[in-house]
């Protein structure tokens, strides 16, 4: 659960859609590739050039965003680490995998670590997340980490 550790407690149900090309009961339609500068930013604590998909865009892939929500696609490679950035809205992650991992704070202090794989019969795992602060995270799986969050704008 690596950045997530801080800031999360479990919702009991949650479905996602969050195929790319899937179009919402309200038309909306998926971003174009480099977009999300649009995130919507009121009373964020983080500067813009800190926004994940801003930050760390070869990490954090914009699937759909309109005025309420963006639904953002993270994948880490193994051995990688990400560029410091932030997440500054609250909802939901659905984390496909997740193993071993380093996660660090913006001045690039250990703040969590994952020594072992979980099982992966416990993925997927759905989680309600509030902002996350300035952050790096640092895959020390031999599998890519991958999840997909839905920012709640409004």
């Amino acid at each position: 659960m690596a950045i997530y550790n801080a800031c999360i407690s479990r919702v009991a149900t949650v479905l996602i859609l969050a195929a790319p090309g899937c179009v919402g009961s309200d038309q909306s339609q998926p971003a174009p590739a480099g977009s999300g500068t649009g995130t919507d930013r009121r009373d964020c604590a983080w500067p813009a050039s800190l926004d994940a998909v801003a930050a760390a865009p070869g990490n954090h892939r914009v699937l759909l965003e309109n005025e309420r929500v963006r639904v953002v696609e993270i994948t880490v490679a193994p051995g990688e680490r990400e560029p410091v950035h932030a997440h500054c809205l609250p909802g939901v992650g659905y984390i496909m995998y997740e193993g071993k991992y380093r996660d660090y704070d913006a001045q690039g202090k250990l703040v969590s670590e994952g020594k072992e794989s979980p099982p992966e019969a416990q993925f997927p795992m759905t989680l309600w997340m509030e902002p996350v602060p300035p952050h790096s995270y640092e895959n020390l799986d031999t599998k890519a980490m991958r999840s997909v969050h839905i920012e709640i704008k409004q």
